[in-house]
């Protein structure tokens, strides 16, 4: 079996030990002193909702005083929820949802307002951003990562083309971690809970010197598989995963401070499998089935050894699948990071400078077929690395704010995608896909925004960002036994282009906000790293860009117990990259398949209905429609693409919290409700995912520094599918959605 050329060592890590010891060392004394002021004050009745500060300009404000449809959770908040993993977070923003390929855990792609990455390979840029700390990662597979020491997490909805421009034609998700404190606080959790979850969270901060504070926090997340391979009765599913994160701010002078960070983690689990949907109906092989019997696992395909999926997973719904894969599912993913971020602050402006390296390695393993034949078994290998710089100055006077800054991002990566032949493997054409690709990016960018008070009550604001790119991607292409050609593909993108935004903001007053703004933002080019049996189907695709005309208004009402915020908008997406299974050929072509119109409504309503009861409700409203002259191939049917509907994009979702404090014990309850939706770009019949809901309840009891917590997640064990896609003329594959689970948590903090 090939293996990557070679695996990047990691030096760095050294640091974390380094760090972790630093701060332990220096804690150790004051813990003693702590435990003996361990009284916690107990919840006091609100009489209003608290202010949530966010940092989506690039400056703290308030997030109601921000001209852009945002959502912000605080880490108390996220802990409320039972949000462990970044994916479970569109389960309370509208118009946000997901689909995931190879479960929940490994390759999520997040889609905003419709819009999302439609190719699961790692050589592609996800339109959904994804920050952490205001380092832009971008390999996809970080979606799902495991979420601690929170301060909180922003999902900006709409394109974002000025200040976070990498890749946000869509939107993006920042998570902004804890800080080094200022006094000694630490903390630590242990929760249990089905299937043998185990996670351990814990995290120690204070000063290290007069000028140097520290931080360390870590999480332990292990699990049995809540999936039964009905072949070997292998456990599928599982969790194994470490999470650390080091942090030092050193004040270099009382105008500069610089903030490194060594953070990382580690996967080594069983990845979800596929669940086999034949379409062939088992009296009669010459008809089709009802897409309900196709769903529901009653059908057959022509898979040698193939039974109905009932047959070949030993049972039907999320529990049971089928895989003949020799060592199981595995996804191993281990990342490591560093950055550096110096703030210097003059009289008249901040100078802000951030440097990242991130760097990931990852196997990923797949059943395509989802029976116990071994012939579609896949793997996937990827060695990335990206480095990024930027650099920003920003002030602001009485009437004016501004900022403008540089950016530079680089990008390695080294992939193969390989289906290991078996004599097993039944005669269909033998051994069919091994490939090994070099991709590198080269990117930089200028950008800047000012926000202009023309009256007490009106603002202008203005931005731009203009990015100059070269991607070069070499491919070699191996095995491939429908391809005839030259076997080694290699090509480069050299674009350039212009996002930016123009908003109007009115602000009658101090508790209400008008705004109007139109948006651009932009995609890169890219090439195809998976099922490449041609020049066409390797690419490239050029860029794609987002137009996007949004009004909103946002206001605190009911004397501050209230919050609510609308927002209307209309986009259009030029050149949308795709990537079109066709059936009849097994190949997975990218294209730019044309443009994408969508238009809808979000509404958010957080009500303090009495001083001891709170309620959160959202609703996403979503319209969208493809204009396309390509048509594809799938379940032997031709299926023209203009006039799609877009997946993961349902017509209405909403979703609600209601939480009540009695004295030390709160109660709460959530509910999200997904419309029927798509799941494929084709709207083929069988990829549908009919409307479904998912409630959630806990309830908490806090003495002091402690805290207990109970919860049930998926409480009515709804059924659902997270993916599903056509996988030749006559069957398909599908993913399932995690089923009902529970936990109880044990809190205990340091003060």
């Amino acid at each position: 079996m090939q293996t990557l050329k070679t695996k990047r060592n990691h030096p760095s890590k050294s640091l974390v030990v380094a760090i972790s010891v630093a701060i332990a060392s220096s804690v150790a004394a004051p813990v003693a002193l702590a435990q003996q002021d361990t009284k916690k004050k107990q919840r006091k009745p609100r009489k209003a909702i608290e202010e949530v500060m966010v940092t989506a300009q690039k400056r703290e404000e308030s997030a109601q005083d921000v001209a852009i449809a945002i959502s912000a959770f605080s880490g108390e908040d996220l802990e409320n929820m039972g949000v462990e993993a970044g994916i479970e977070i569109t389960q309370q923003v509208p118009n946000m949802n997901y689909f995931a390929i190879f479960g929940e855990a490994s390759s999520p792609s997040l889609t905003l307002r419709g819009i999302g990455l439609s190719n699961f390979a790692d050589t592609w840029e996800a339109p959904v951003g994804l920050y952490v700390d205001e380092v832009y990662r971008g390999n996809p597979s970080g979606s799902g990562m495991q979420l601690f020491d929170v301060q909180r997490v922003e999902v900006l909805r709409g394109p974002q083309g000025t200040l976070f421009g990498r890749n946000t034609s869509a939107g993006l998700v920042h998570h902004i971690t804890n800080n080094p404190t200022e006094s000694f606080e630490a903390d630590a959790s242990v929760q249990l809970g089905t299937y043998n979850q185990r996670i351990f969270e814990g995290a120690v901060s204070g000063p290290l010197t007069d000028s140097v504070r520290g931080r360390f926090a870590v999480k332990k997340n292990d699990s049995d598989g809540w999936q039964t391979n009905g072949v070997d009765g292998r456990d599928l599913g599982t969790t194994d995963t470490l999470g650390y994160r080091g942090k030092l701010s050193i004040d270099l002078s009382d105008r500069a401070n610089l903030l490194l960070d060594v953070h990382g983690s580690e996967a080594d689990q069983q990845t979800v499998g596929f669940v086999h949907m034949g379409y062939l109906d088992p009296a009669n092989t010459s008809s089709f089935c009802s897409p309900a019997r196709i769903q529901n696992g009653e059908c057959i395909s022509s898979i040698e050894g193939a039974g109905t999926g009932r047959e070949e997973a030993g049972g039907w719904g999320p529990k049971h699948v089928s895989s003949g894969a020799a060592d199981g599912l595995k996804t191993e993913i281990e990342t490591f990071g560093a950055s550096a971020k110096l703030v210097i602050q003059t009289d008249k402006f901040d100078i802000t400078s951030i440097t990242a390296l991130e760097q990931m390695d990852k196997l990923l393993e797949d059943d395509f077929d989802a029976t116990a034949v071994i012939w579609y078994d896949e793997q996937y290998k990827a060695d990335t690395e990206q480095f990024s710089q930027e650099f920003r100055i920003s002030g602001a006077t009485q009437s004016m704010d501004w900022v403008s800054g540089l950016y530079y991002f680089k990008d390695e990566r080294d992939l193969i995608t390989q289906a290991p032949t078996t004599s097993d493997a039944p005669t269909f054409g033998g051994y069919w896909h091994n490939e090994y690709m070099d991709q590198d990016t080269e990117s930089y960018a200028v950008f800047g925004q000012i926000g202009k008070h023309l009256t007490n009550t009106l603002k202008l604001t203005v931005g731009a960002r203009y990015t100059w790119e070269e991607k070069q991607a070499e491919l070699s292409n191996r095995g491939e036994p429908s391809y005839s050609g030259d076997q080694y593909f290699n090509d480069t993108i050299d674009e350039e282009g212009f996002s930016g935004r123009l908003g109007l903001n009115y602000t009658p007053d101090n508790d209400t906000l008008y705004y109007a703004s139109l948006s651009r933002g932009l995609k890169s080019g890219g090439f195809n790293g998976s099922y490449v049996s041609s020049v066409r189907a390797f690419g490239p695709v050029e860029k794609e860009t987002m137009t996007s005309l949004e009004a909103g208004y946002k206001a605190t009402l009911a004397g501050g117990r209230a919050r609510l915020n609308l927002a209307v908008f209309a986009y259009e997406l030029e050149d949308f990259q795709a990537q079109l299974w066709d059936s009849s050929t097994g190949s997975s072509d990218i294209a730019n398949l044309g443009d994408v119109n969508g238009r809808g409504l979000e509404a958010e309503l957080t009500y303090l209905i009495t001083d001891n009861f709170e309620v959160i409700t959202g609703l996403g409203l979503l319209d969208t429609e493809i204009d396309s002259d390509l048509v594809t191939n799938v379940g032997g049917q031709e299926i023209a693409i203009d006039g799609n509907e877009m997946p993961s994009a349902p017509g209405v979702s909403a979703n609600m919290v209601a939480r009540y404090y009695l004295n030390s014990w709160t109660f709460q309850a959530d509910y999200t409700w997904v419309g029927d939706h798509e799941l494929q770009l084709e709207n083929d019949p069988w990829s549908k995912q009919d409307a479904y809901g998912i409630a959630n309840a806990q309830v908490s009891w806090r003495s002091g520094a402690w805290k207990v917590t109970g919860a049930v997640k998926n409480l009515l064990d709804e059924e659902y599918f997270t993916y599903q896609n056509t996988g030749g003329d006559d069957w398909g594959y599908a993913v399932w959605g995690a089923p009902q689970t529970a936990y109880i948590k044990l809190d205990y903090s340091f003060y």
